[in-house]
């Protein structure tokens, strides 16, 4: 199982420190989860830790392998990428935008397989019936479960036994209402199961929670904490990371300590 290591990294636009000096290791096969308040670098890590933004200074590697000596090829069958929204400049149908997750594994003509996972992908999401509507569209939430069936399409693997696969979610529930931000959620976890690894950005402290069972807080572009139990983030780093007055109360229904705000 490959794992996923940042080391000493650091990124600069202009005079600008975004991430100063991280190091943190994804846990494999878990769901982990990024947090912090809003400017704290959260998405340019994830970016630096897929490939798609090259740090100032630090490393990050595959296993042993430096992110930057793999190829192209290789990473987009390993790892895939949900980001806060994607712009497309032509209309193409539901289902073709899910195909871009198949380019890596075929040549000029799609085979029965990669149609066939595209649309298991799209029922997962809850879109069959809107595969032929052209993607501008859709609502905001319906284009970001498109992306999200395009990103399983990416990483699907009818094999449990094949390589070990990486989601990454930046936000991946910000345009989605409360039933659609479960069933994605619910779906994320579940590829854990199927020798996949997710890491994710979330906001609400009560979703990450109850999903996540590995954490890394940023604070400032730094890591603040990185804890492997909900539990262990307290009030007073939730407190002095976000700027504000929380409490935790009992949940009789989940069992899990909910946070409150004041």
């Amino acid at each position: 199982m490959v794992v996923i290591s940042l080391s000493e990294i650091t990124h600069r636009v202009g005079n600008t420190q975004i991430i100063d000096d991280v190091s943190v290791r994804f846990s494999p096969g878990a769901f982990n989860v990024i947090l912090g308040p809003n400017g704290a670098g959260k998405t340019t890590l994830l970016k630096i830790a897929t490939g798609l933004l090259r740090p100032t200074a630090g490393d990050v590697r595959y296993d042993d392998a430096p992110l930057s000596h793999i190829a192209p090829s290789r990473l987009a069958k390993q790892r895939a990428v949900l980001s806060q929204t994607v712009d497309l400049a032509f209309a193409l149908s539901v289902r073709d935008v899910a195909l871009m997750g198949r380019y890596p594994y075929y040549g000029r003509v799609p085979a029965t397989t990669d149609l066939a996972i595209v649309d298991r992908a799209l029922e997962l999401v809850g879109l069959s019936n809107k595969r032929d509507q052209a993607y501008p569209t859709l609502s905001a939430g319906e284009k970001q479960k498109t992306q999200l069936a395009r990103v399983l399409a990416q990483i699907w693997n009818y094999d449990d036994a094949g390589e070990h696969r990486y989601l990454f979610l930046d936000e991946p529930t910000s345009s989605l209402d409360l039933h659609y931000q479960m069933q994605i959620l619910d779906l994320a976890r579940g590829l854990l199961r199927h020798n996949c690894t997710v890491i994710a950005i979330l906001h609400d402290l009560n979703v990450a929670s109850e999903y996540g069972n590995h954490f890394i807080v940023l604070d400032q572009g730094r890591v603040a904490a990185e804890v492997d139990d909900a539990d262990h983030l307290s009030v007073d780093l939730i407190d002095r990371v976000f700027r504000v007055r929380s409490y935790r109360v009992p949940d009789s229904v989940k069992g899990l300590a909910v946070w409150r705000f004041r």
